[in-house]
């Protein structure tokens, strides 16, 4: 089954706090309390309220299988290769793996970050790692050799915009040429790159941790299905401007995360997400509809239900939710948001959590 990575967020505290926060403005004293959790969708209602209790969900396996924990332990090692000389080749081709030294220099004078520090760094020639030249300028070059390597860096470089067009010469030593081998899981692997005296310790741990994150992402997929159930039970008129809205607003979201990495959004998409514009796009129209009617059917929920906060509940959880957004203090998360939104965040976790408690697995 196809994961809905969107949609699923929607069930998240976090996420919660966003959407109502969305067009929020002034302080608790300016706020009514009497919003309801849906007041931001004035032109959608739900007109039928389906099944919520007792809803039907997927069973969820939390168990660590020793084939998840060897998987990670791979690709730990794999991270750690060890770079093992070839002995009888001496001249770089390309493809090779290179073990160099390197001291860039501007002006005749060394350039921050331009040097591997005596440490010795692994190239792959071909790779396109460094500026355009250097590793074309290492090709046929002998083991044992040092050479100066005169490049210019491009223009625009976002890395470090004080060499953007500078000419610059590196000097570079040829150490060897190596290829990569996987080490062996060992207690001396361990505890030097794990922080574990033993292999045995760390695969506790690992175990562990991967037993929290599957009991985490499984609670998340409960919620996720519980609600989609009521949902999917339920009757809705939507405002197709709200759901443009959300649409719009999540799109944007993710422009942002393009930008901070100076990418279009297409090309963030299929480099980080392995995702088309396409998919993309199909996901967050799922997200939205889902979204605008799962708000709708919570505020439907809390209000036959009763479902508020207590004085008690309010407080411990603006302190949570001060927390994890690392406000200065839960006086100044409030007075940014506003207590009426936030308790609707505090209100719309507790009705997931009450569908949730009662839904029966199958």
């Amino acid at each position: 089954m196809k994961r809905r990575w969107i949609a699923v967020l929607a069930l998240s505290a976090a996420f919660a706090l966003t959407a109502a926060c969305g067009n929020s403005s002034g302080t608790a004293e300016e706020e009514s309390t009497d919003t309801g959790i849906a007041a931001e969708y004035p032109d959608s209602s739900i007109t039928k309220l389906g099944k919520y209790e007792g809803v039907e969900i997927a069973a969820v396996s939390t168990e660590v299988t020793d084939e998840e924990v060897q998987a990670q332990i791979d690709n730990l090692l794999a991270s750690y290769p060890e770079s093992v000389p070839i002995e009888d080749k001496t001249v770089v081709e390309n493809g090779d793996i290179v073990n160099i030294d390197f001291v860039g220099k501007l002006d005749g004078e060394p350039f921050d970050g331009g040097s591997s520090n005596g440490e010795g760094f692994d190239l792959e020639i071909g790779s396109g790692s460094f500026i355009d030249g250097f590793e074309d300028g290492l090709i046929d070059k002998e083991v044992g050799t040092t050479f100066d390597l005169p490049l210019t860096f491009p223009d625009p470089y976002t890395p470090n915009p004080d060499l953007a067009g500078q000419d610059v010469v590196f000097e570079v030593t040829v150490n060897a040429i190596v290829e990569h081998v996987t080490p062996e899981w060992n207690d001396e692997f361990a505890k030097e790159y794990t922080g574990f005296d033993t292999a045995a310790a760390y695969e506790e741990d690992l175990r562990t941790s991967l037993q929290q994150q599957k009991e985490q992402q499984a609670d998340s997929q409960r919620q996720y299905e519980a609600m989609q159930a009521v949902v999917a039970d339920s009757e809705f008129e939507c405002s197709e401007e709200e759901l443009q809205s959300l649409r719009d607003s999540r799109t944007q979201e993710y422009e942002t995360y393009a930008s901070y990495y100076g990418m279009e959004l297409d090309d963030f998409l299929l480099g980080a997400m392995q995702m088309s514009r396409e998919d993309f796009d199909s996901e967050v129209e799922a997200w939205a509809e889902f979204q605008l009617k799962c708000t709708l059917a919570v505020d439907a929920i809390a209000k036959a239900e009763n479902i508020t906060v207590t004085e008690d509940e309010y407080q411990t959880g603006l302190q949570t939710l001060a927390d994890d957004y690392g406000a200065e203090s839960a006086e100044a998360f409030e007075e940014q948001y506003g207590r009426s939104t936030i308790e609707n965040s505090l209100i719309y976790d507790k009705v997931v959590e009450f569908v949730t408690e009662q839904a029966v697995e199958v």
